[in-house]
């Protein structure tokens, strides 16, 4: 064992890692814990905190079971208000790879086979509504108790809009009519996975379900441009354009805006 859990598990997991190889994963900004675990040449996730977001990250891996390539589920638990998901790991690797920086073209394949497969999942029988309603009465939520902070937030942002509270009022102002599809509500590139060349799936759905497909595409292009570079994040949107239509660079800029949320 590599390291030590900071942590209270519960049985069944402290008897799942024992004899196991674990690494602190650091990618990701929602809070929770993620520790890589090893046991022979198996590879597997677990993830906790007192974020109730994880109990809902497991309602709705459930749920996407036999409709998208996510992570199979080998344990959830709930103890002492913490929340436990365990989850055995994806085949392949995050796009935002060594791999894929180099050969960013074959990472950029990868990305359309995503948006393809999201696309094609039936909003019809999807219990999730994460619209535009959804995430602006959560950002009001967060403005009205005070849960951000001005270093949340780029400085050029609240520079732009005055602040959170002009940013918010912009985003009332100024929302667009949404184009209604499946949506996996975080597409950056480190939660986008793939081998040989071919998408193998994806992890970090917790904010999944009804959305505007033009989110998905916000997040994604800014992912690029960080990621990547100015020259592969204009080839995304030349395809996106051939799949979709014209590219309405004021609604991504809305959405980028609003994803600083």
């Amino acid at each position: 064992m590599t390291m030590k859990i900071d942590t209270i598990l519960t049985d069944n997991l402290n008897c799942f890692i024992r004899n196991a190889d674990l690494q602190q994963i650091g990618i990701g900004c929602s809070g929770d814990k993620v520790i890589k675990i090893t046991k022979n040449t198996d590879v597997y996730f677990l993830k906790y905190s007192n974020n109730p977001n994880i109990q809902l990250e497991y309602t709705k891996l459930k749920w996407l079971n036999g409709r998208l390539s996510v992570p199979e589920i080998v344990d959830y638990e709930e103890q002492n208000g913490m929340y436990y998901l365990l989850t055995r790991g994806l085949d392949g690797e995050m796009v935002c790879s060594k791999k894929y920086m180099k050969d960013w073209q074959s990472g950029l394949n990868v990305i359309y086979q995503a948006f393809s497969e999201l696309w094609k999942i039936d909003i019809k029988d999807c219990p999730f509504n994460v619209g535009l309603d959804y995430k602006l009465k959560n950002i009001k939520n967060k403005i009205d108790n005070n849960l951000f902070q001005p270093q949340d937030i780029r400085p050029e942002f609240l520079e732009k809009y005055g602040g959170i509270d002009g940013m918010y009022k912009y985003l009332i102002n100024n929302r667009p009519t949404e184009t209604l599809r499946f949506s996996h509500g975080d597409t950056s590139l480190p939660n986008i996975f793939g081998k040989n060349n071919n998408l193998t799936g994806f992890i970090d759905v917790s904010d999944c379900g009804i959305a505007d497909l033009w989110y998905d595409i916000a997040v994604t292009a800014k992912s690029i441009k960080r990621n990547y570079n100015t020259e592969a994040l204009n080839m995304f949107y030349n395809t996106m354009q051939n799949k979709i239509g014209k590219i309405r660079q004021d609604i991504i800029d809305y959405y980028i805006t609003l994803a600083e949320f």
